[in-house]
This record gives C-alpha cells, sequence and structure tokens, in this order.
C-alpha cells in the first residue's frame, strides 16, 4: 500500500515549460547582460534517466541518479523536488524532507512542494513549518514569492538596468531632455529595486548559506549541554523534521537555535545535515 498517497509523481515538463514561458522577458534580459550556457547532454541524458526510474517505480535509483546530479553541480528546484518525491516512495522520510526543504530554496512557493511537504511531515509526527514570524521576516515579506538563485539573477538584471538608465542620461544631448526625464525616472526606479532585491537575496544568503542547517530526525527533547546527563533545556519535544540552525559543534552533539528562538543541545545521530 502506497504511505503517501498524495505526493505528486513529478515536476513535470510541461510545468517547466510553462515556467520558462512566464518568465521570457527576464531569460532575455538575462541573455542579454551575462550570455548563457548549455546544459550538457549527458546531464540531460541522466535526468531523463531519473524520470524513467520513478516512473518505472525504481524509486531508490531516481533518487540515486538525481544525487549524481547534484554532485555535478546540477541544482536547481526542480532537481530537488523530485529527489524528495523518489525518497518519500522510497519510504525515506528524512531524506524527503532534506530534499524538499533544500527545494524550498529555489521554489519556494510552489503549492506542490509545500504539500507534498506537509504530507511527509504530517505522515511521520512532524510539524509544517509556519510562516516567517520575526521582524526581519515580516519586513522581507515577499521573500517566499521567488527563490534564492532567482533574487540574484533580478539583482543583476535590475543592475544592468540601472547602469545602463544612468549612461543614457549622461549622454543625452540638450535637444533630448524629456529622453534623459525619462531615462532618469527609470533609472531611480531600477535602482530602489535593486537595492531591495540585493536586500532581500543578502537575507536569503544569511539564511542558507550563512548558517549551517540541520532537520530533527525524530522527535527528541534536546538537553542543556552536549551529554545526555544534563538537563532538558525544555519539556516539549522538538517534533521530527523540524529545521533548526547549527550555532557550535562538539563531542558529536550540536548546539542548535530552533524556529521558535529556544536552544538547546541534540546528538548528531539524530539529526541531518542539509
Amino acid at each position: 500500500m502506497n504511505r503517501y498517497p498524495k505526493i505528486d509523481t513529478l515536476f513535470t515538463l510541461h510545468k517547466m515549460r510553462y515556467f520558462s514561458f512566464c518568465m521570457l522577458p527576464f531569460y532575455f534580459l538575462v541573455l542579454l547582460c551575462f550570455g548563457c550556457s548549455a546544459v550538457p547532454a549527458d546531464k540531460v541524458h541522466t535526468f531523463q534517466e531519473a524520470l524513467s526510474a520513478y516512473e518505472s517505480g525504481n524509486y531508490r535509483q531516481a533518487a540515486a541518479l538525481y544525487e549524481q546530479l547534484i554532485g555535478q553541480g546540477i541544482r536547481s528546484g526542480a532537481v530537488y523536488y523530485n529527489l524528495g518525491n523518489a525518497w518519500a516512495r522510497a519510504d525515506e522520510p528524512v531524506r524527503a524532507v532534506a530534499a524538499y526543504y533544500l527545494a524550498k530554496r529555489y521554489i519556494p512557493g510552489d503549492p506542490h512542494l509545500n504539500a507534498n511537504l506537509r504530507v511527509v511531515l504530517t505522515s511521520n509526527g512532524g510539524i509544517p513549518p509556519s510562516a516567517e514570524t520575526s521582524l526581519i521576516g515580516l519586513l522581507f515579506f515577499w521573500q517566499n514569492w521567488m527563490g534564492y538563485h532567482t533574487k540574484l539573477w533580478s539583482s543583476a538584471v535590475l543592475a544592468a538596468l540601472t547602469f545602463c538608465g544612468g549612461l543614457l542620461c549622461l549622454f543625452s544631448t540638450q535637444g533630448n531632455q524629456r529622453l534623459c526625464r525619462r531615462s532618469t525616472k527609470i533609472t531611480i526606479t531600477a535602482a530602489a529595486l535593486t537595492a531591495i532585491a540585493l536586500a532581500s537575496a543578502g537575507y536569503d544568503w544569511y539564511r542558507f548559506e550563512g548558517t549551517e542547517q540541520i532537520i530533527v530526525t525524530e522527535s527528541v527533547v534536546p538537553r542543556k549541554g552536549n551529554s545526555e546527563q544534563y538537563e532538558p533545556a525544555f519539556v516539549s519535544p522538538i517534533p521530527f523534521g523540524t529545521l533548526a540552525v547549527i550555532l557550535d559543534e562538539r563531542s558529536g552533539w550540536y548546539a542548535l537555535r530552533f524556529p521558535n528562538g529556544q536552544e538547546g543541545w541534540l546528538p548528531q545521530s539524530q539529526t541531518w545535515r542539509l
């Protein structure tokens, strides 16, 4: 019997094409500013093999192929999403949740991803992550509208538009004051959007690159120190799949900060490092 009947089968190629069509203007600007590089044919073949393995029910083989792609530097929301689905079907909930959390760095607002993460968490006694409630999270309320890498590309494109607008205004002749005024407005707007995009990307960099994160692999009560001899840090156990930030590492234990702001120690054997 299928343990996860609600898991979406694949991040389908049709859906990828839909996103590509919607983002055509953005991609065109990126290509103009930075050029492009093709994905090697062997990587495409590996991805297709993984899709076929999944559809044939060979979930562990599919997961191995996706991890092969990741090891070769092919990282995207689609790859991590499919990896999470493969591990979920293979009855590896810890690996599935880890892959879904990594996918959220690329496609944080994808409803299928969030639904599958919720299914795996709740099926194993976990609690789905709640909305950001910190001051920074409230200020950057749009954080989950697009992924970390998309924000970086958006910042680069907006910075290029700012630069081009500034040059256009700088070299406008005296008779082109109307053009200069328009380009000035565009430049100021692009500069403001660049600053916002950079701040948003910087916040994501701090969360994803500036800190090390783990997920809790079972319901457990953290300790006040790096040993079972220490008292519990708090009464209620931390549920399966909880995402936490590593503060310190000592003698096979992690000092962790949990989403509710509480801190405690857990043995590394009860965590999975992202």
